[in-house]
């Protein structure tokens, strides 16, 4: 009886092990000619199952890495983490489903029924506000847009409704001029009935590694018919402790007819307005240009000759005794013909002319570094830009 015990413990502990579970999931990752950093990546494997947390491992690194899963279709995955490798190499990495490897995390927090925020380690870094619109409180509902916090603190450094020119409002994007047919619509004033307003979220991203969302925004006419969907998607991450980076993304797409995209650069574009205290005290702005455009003013503001297809600009401003600059890049896969904006009471952006067929989409990607205390200089600039634009 004893041995009979012993042999059915011996065949149960076989089968259990034959039966436990699937193997771990591995990939490799190889570098180019560039090391990584504490930069993000992310690679796409097969998962049956989503888990709740994702760690991980690598020869390199004695501890676990935290990492955060983005969904993508079928069983495929993507999974991100915040690399440091060196150039021309590979590593192996195996996904940890079973263990724990805590991190400060980006979440979302609903502040009320029109406006959210991002947080990370529970401090805000943007802010959506998405306002039902309402015809007889236009100036206050006619957009949505993204408000920018600063990097160590819980204050916006954009401006909301109000202030010098109130459609300016923190991240926003229009142009004054669409054009359909014989009929033409002010999607910048937005002060004739046609306006922009959010009709639902289509994905939110929360881990360690980034957070942000996809938001679908139409673009109306007068009587509430759509004109034009706007799939809009921002990224954020940190960079430093005293800087993060948001990423914008627009996809835009016509649901009838062929549109013209036009205006002018002061009124069009993807736009960025800082707060109002700097419209007060127009003083503290000053512009940081590429190396091309090195001998300019930067108090004064671009003629027309030096403003076309500019890789990057950047603001740098004051609000009380707090200094800002706000790095804008333009990606090379944006159309040509870019002309950029730039005024001293804080407002700057791309402007491109852009005929949108049915169908097609516009798609239209920036990125915004946002950095407290002393300037990047235009080096450290460049560098960025270059990741960017790779």
């Amino acid at each position: 009886m004893k041995l009979l015990s012993t042999a059915f413990i011996l065949f149960l502990f076989l089968f259990l092990s034959a039966c436990g579970g699937p193997e771990p999931v591995s990939f490799e990752y190889t570098t180019g000619d560039e090391a990584l950093f504490q930069a993000p990546v992310s690679a796409t494997v097969t998962m049956d199952e989503i888990p709740e947390t994702v760690c991980l491992e690598t020869a390199s690194r004695e501890s676990l890495i935290p990492a955060q899963i983005e969904e993508q279709t079928g069983a495929n995955v993507k999974i991100w983490w915040t690399g440091s490798q060196p150039s021309n190499s590979t590593e192996t990495y195996t996904v940890r489903t079973d263990a724990e490897c805590p991190a400060p995390e980006y979440t979302w927090e609903r502040t009320d029924d029109d406006s959210i925020q991002l947080l990370y380690d529970g401090n805000p870094l943007i802010g959506y506000e998405h306002p039902v619109y309402d015809p007889q409180d236009v100036e206050m509902t006619k957009k949505p847009f993204h408000h920018v916090y600063s990097p160590t603190g819980d204050e916006t450094i954009t401006k909301g409704p109000g202030g010098l020119y109130s459609h300016h409002r923190g991240i926003f994007y229009g142009y004054n001029r669409v054009i359909l047919g014989d009929r033409e619509f002010d999607m910048w004033h937005a002060e004739n009935g046609e306006h922009t307003q959010h009709d639902r979220f289509l994905k939110e991203m929360s881990g360690p590694v980034f957070g942000g969302h996809v938001v679908e925004i139409d673009w109306k006419d007068e009587n509430g018919e759509i004109l034009l969907e706007e799939e809009r998607e921002l990224r954020v991450r940190r960079f430093s402790s005293e800087s993060f980076v948001i990423d914008f993304d627009s996809r835009l797409y016509a649901i009838a007819g062929l549109f013209s995209l036009s205006g002018d650069l002061q009124h069009a574009g993807v736009q960025f307005r800082a707060d109002q205290y700097v419209a007060d005290n127009e003083d503290v702005t000053s512009f940081i240009r590429p190396p091309a455009l090195a001998d300019l003013d930067p108090t004064e503001e671009l003629d027309e000759e030096n403003r076309m297809d500019l890789p990057w600009n950047a603001m740098n401003y004051s609000i009380e005794d707090s200094e800002y600059t706000v790095v804008y890049m333009s990606h090379p896969s944006n159309p040509d013909d870019g002309e950029m904006s730039e005024r001293l009471y804080g407002r700057f952006g791309e402007f491109i002319p852009y005929q949108l067929s049915e169908g097609a989409p516009y798609l239209l990607k920036y990125r915004f570094w946002i950095v407290e205390g002393e300037a990047p200089t235009v080096e450290e600039i460049e560098d960025m830009y270059q990741a960017f634009a790779e």
